[in-house]
């Protein structure tokens, strides 16, 4: 991620100030457009690195098939035990990575030329959101694993692994290039919904201006925002837990035969 950041603040930042309208620069909103150019790098950055964890911890899933499925039946080991172990392991690594990637985009866009410094705004925003957003990125991803592993799909394995990358992608496209107003979208969404709240966390505004200029002031709650990530988190461990129940020992080769 640490590439794509080096992208964003020592090639694309330049370009981008470069052409601000002068307009803009009379008007003294320079350090502001920045900030928001910088949210959005920012933002993006976080969720693609939270779902590369989040998929490379879950993976776990298929090689512990030979010794789950009867350890959850027939041990003291219970589903609940077994998902916060796993989910613990996820928000500490992923809390100490974002921690390091926070620090390493403020100090790239801060330090790259251009004379502006790129803060943070709320960091009480933030922090609870990155947190909130690494149960649910684990969750996700135990999901793809163990429908992979329920349905005999290993053959899919790669493909599944994929899916919560490209769906941040998918994110930041619709959040650069086209105007969202409804806030039904980012209440339903949780992609929208941790992308908007990490732009508000680190630009401190709900308004923000698209790829193509178009200047857009959302009207939405954080509160309402947060409930709607832990709603998908719990609905997905819900699934997870039943999944879980009803998954039995398939050698990955064997699976990916059949």
């Amino acid at each position: 991620m640490l590439f794509w950041g080096i992208i964003g603040a020592y090639v694309q930042a330049p370009n981008f100030i470069s052409k601000l309208p002068s307009s803009l620069k009379q008007a003294g909103m320079e350090e502001t457009v920045y900030l928001r150019f910088t949210s959005v790098w920012y933002a993006t950055l976080i969720i693609l690195s939270l779902s590369a964890i989040a998929v490379g911890i879950a993976s776990i899933l298929y090689y512990q098939t030979g010794t789950l499925p009867y350890l959850i039946r027939y041990s003291k080991l219970g589903a609940s035990t077994y998902f916060a172990s796993l989910y613990l392991g996820n928000l500490v690594a992923s809390f100490i990575l974002e921690a390091l990637l926070t620090i390493s985009v403020v100090y790239m866009f801060s330090n790259n030329g251009i004379g502006i410094s790129a803060t943070p705004s709320k960091l009480e925003i933030i922090i609870p959101t990155i947190l909130l957003s690494s149960i649910f990125f684990i969750s996700f991803a135990v999901f793809l694993n163990l429908a992979v592993i329920k349905f005999n799909a290993y053959r899919f394995q790669n493909l599944f692994n994929y899916i919560p990358l490209v769906l941040g992608f998918l994110a930041f496209s619709i959040f650069t290039y086209m105007t969202i107003e409804s806030p039904a979208v980012y209440y339903s969404n949780p992609y929208m919904a941790i992308q908007i709240l990490l732009y508000y966390g680190y630009s401190g505004s709900f308004e923000f201006s698209n790829a193509t200029g178009v200047v857009t002031t959302l009207d939405l709650s954080p509160i309402l925002l947060f409930l709607s990530i832990i709603a998908w988190i719990v609905i997905l461990n819900v699934i997870n837990f039943i999944l879980l129940r009803k998954i039995y020992y398939l050698s990955i080769e064997e699976g990916r035969i059949i």
